[in-house]
């Protein structure tokens, strides 16, 4: 398993609809997952992202916010 770790403050900031960790294809991951694939000896790879997708990431947790604030007006 190959995953990519984005930073923790995206989890805090977007209420919990993101992780800190992704696939490398974009699917969502938390520990619990890295946790079950090492429990039944899979490898687990971990590194961090690189810039272009933090700047998706980034993207994608402006989004959510201008959503969750237009939920509260």
């Amino acid at each position: 398993m190959n995953v990519i770790y984005i930073g923790d403050h995206f989890y805090f900031e977007s209420g919990t609809m993101m992780s800190c960790i992704y696939t490398e294809d974009g699917r969502r991951m938390d520990w619990g997952f890295v946790q079950c694939a090492l429990r039944d000896g899979q490898a687990v790879h971990i590194r961090p992202a690189t810039q272009v997708e933090l700047d998706g990431y980034e993207a994608k947790l402006s989004r959510l916010k201008r959503e969750r604030e237009r939920e509260k007006a």
